[in-house]
């Protein structure tokens, strides 16, 4: 269960209003306080009224939830249109230490990257053995690689292949995936929560949280 859930929904004209502005700093504060540190970051979440009557991308939205809820909770930050994209959504990344939503999509799918941990069967099947979401809408391509931040997005979604997923991304998250070898990236959990890390890697995650001085779980 959450200890909290916030559903914050932009209104183009309105975007960048000194209550906006301060929202959105109250939310940057509660995230870069260091209590929660996973995000997913998603391009096209509302892309059009197909994504809402597609049983598979209701069940891949929702496991979202589920995966941010095995990791202690986090931020799901999600547009559409690059009416929101270019005012509100990216005066929110700024702040967050992530970079902007840019560009246009290609749509009308994007394949989803089968190790992610966002992965779930029954999508929409595309290409060869491939599976897709819907993105058909105007907003830009996601976030990924180091961010200002410290912490890593890894492609999720994306249109092209593997070797330009990068630089196309509908979705990208700080959750690693084998496919793009990023489990444990700077800032960035291991795949599954449930692997134990090499021993290098473990006494690197105890020095940080002895630098810490203390580990709260944290769930939004």
């Amino acid at each position: 269960m959450f200890d909290q859930v916030w559903v914050y929904d932009l209104y183009a004209g309105f975007d960048e209003s000194a209550i906006q502005l301060d929202n959105y700093q109250a939310i940057a504060n509660w995230y870069n306080d260091g209590r929660a540190r996973n995000m997913i970051v998603d391009g096209r979440i509302i892309s059009s009224d197909i994504a809402w009557r597609n049983p598979p991308e209701t069940a891949y939205i929702q496991n979202y939830v589920s995966e941010l809820d095995q990791r202690g909770g986090g931020l799901m930050l999600g547009t559409d249109h690059n009416t929101y994209a270019n005012s509100g959504f990216n005066a929110l990344l700024g702040l967050l230490g992530v970079g902007p939503v840019t560009g246009s999509f290609a749509g009308p799918l994007a394949v989803v990257d089968p190790l992610s941990p966002l992965w779930i069967p029954g999508l929409i099947p595309c290409g060869a053995g491939e599976t897709c979401i819907n993105d058909n809408s105007s907003t830009g391509f996601v976030p990924t690689g180091l961010q200002a931040n410290g912490q890593s997005l890894t492609p999720v979604a994306y249109h092209g292949t593997t070797s330009t997923a990068f630089d196309n991304a509908a979705v990208s998250s700080t959750m690693g995936s084998r496919t793009f070898n990023t489990c444990g990236n700077p800032g960035q959990p291991l795949c599954d929560p449930n692997d134990v890390p090499a021993p290098g890697t473990l006494l690197l995650v105890i020095a940080a949280l002895l630098g810490m001085g203390r580990v709260r779980r944290s769930q939004a």
